[in-house]
């Protein structure tokens, strides 16, 4: 008898610890509370939503605002009503990679999916004191580039 309830004591402490251990450790891998309120991939997302709901004007301005330059945007707000206008609006969106390097630069890449083909997105991120801000941005339609990092 004594066995049996040692036995169900040591079950039932190990069953407990399995279940915790999880949630401990992903507490230590998520990104901060403001990530997803203001960080680069709420930033991103923002404008990557209003693609997929057809207001490309908006999501250029949300994506960009005013730090760019005009060639790099003339030439991709052309390709993305190229396809909008071959296969209609984008569907959906997804992330793909994300990269630091260090602590104050980053990569994230997303796919903008159309019927036709996705149209895959670099961001390129620098923290500074302030907070993160876009400092480059790389478009690419040719699939295969998705697979080099």
């Amino acid at each position: 008898m004594r066995q049996t309830l040692v036995a169900l004591s040591i079950f039932v402490a190990l069953t407990i610890c399995a279940f915790a251990s999880p949630a401990y450790a992903a507490q230590d891998s998520l990104p901060p509370t403001s990530w997803k309120k203001d960080g680069p991939q709420a930033h991103i997302e923002r404008g990557l939503d209003l693609m997929v709901k057809g207001d490309f004007d908006s999501a250029f301005k949300a994506l960009f605002g005013k730090g760019h330059t005009k060639e790099v945007l003339e030439k991709l707000k052309f390709e993305i009503y190229r396809l909008s206008k071959k296969s209609g609006n984008p569907y959906a969106y997804e992330r793909i990679i994300e990269q630091t390097a260090g602590a104050s630069v980053l990569r994230l890449r997303y796919l903008l999916l159309f019927d036709a083909k996705p149209v895959m997105f670099d961001f390129y991120y620098y923290k500074r004191k302030s907070g993160w801000a876009l400092r480059s941005i790389h478009y690419s339609l040719d699939i295969k580039k998705i697979f080099v990092r």
